[in-house]
C-alpha cells in the first residue's frame, strides 16, 4: 500500500483543512468563552475514586481540648477536610469549629476554608458520628 495525498481525502489530512487540527475539529476544542461562562461546572460533585485530601482530628491539637470525651484512637478516625477541598453536593457534614450548629447538607459551591473544620458523615461509622453530634441512644 502506498500513501498518497491526492484525491478528496487529502483535504481532511491534519494541517490541510483550517477546520481540522491534530486534536480534532474546531467545535471539539474548548474556547476561553466557554470556560468563562461555565467555570468549574462539576464543582461539588463527587468525581468517583479521586483521593480527597484530609487530616484527622488527632492532628489538630486544639481539638484535643475541645473534645475531651474522645480517645486518641477515636480522634484518629475522624477525618477533617483539608483547606481548599470541595464538599460533596448533598453530603452531610459537621463543622468541628462550630459543633453547636449541628450537621448540615453541603451545596455544590462549598469548599473547606479557615476557620472551618468539616467532617464528612460518609467517612465515619454511625457510632462515632452519633458521639460526635451528641446523639444519645
Amino acid at each position: 500500500m502506498s500513501s498518497r495525498n491526492s484525491g478528496s481525502g487529502a483535504s481532511n489530512a491534519p494541517g490541510m483543512d483550517a477546520r481540522k487540527t491534530e486534536s480534532g475539529t474546531v467545535a471539539e476544542q474548548e474556547d476561553s468563552f466557554d470556560r468563562d461562562l461555565h467555570g468549574d461546572n462539576r464543582a461539588g460533585q463527587h468525581g468517583g475514586s479521586s483521593e480527597i485530601r484530609a487530616y484527622t482530628a488527632y492532628d489538630v491539637k486544639e481539638l484535643h481540648a475541645q473534645m475531651p470525651d474522645f480517645t486518641n484512637e477515636e480522634l484518629k478516625r475522624i477525618p477533617v477536610l483539608a483547606h481548599g477541598e470541595r464538599l460533596e453536593q448533598g453530603g452531610i457534614y459537621l463543622d468541628l469549629s462550630d459543633k453547636a450548629k449541628g450537621s448540615f447538607t453541603a451545596q455544590g459551591s462549598m469548599e473547606a476554608q479557615d476557620p472551618h473544620r468539616y467532617v464528612p458523615k460518609a467517612a465515619l461509622d454511625f457510632e462515632l458520628w452519633n458521639k460526635l453530634t451528641g446523639v444519645q441512644h
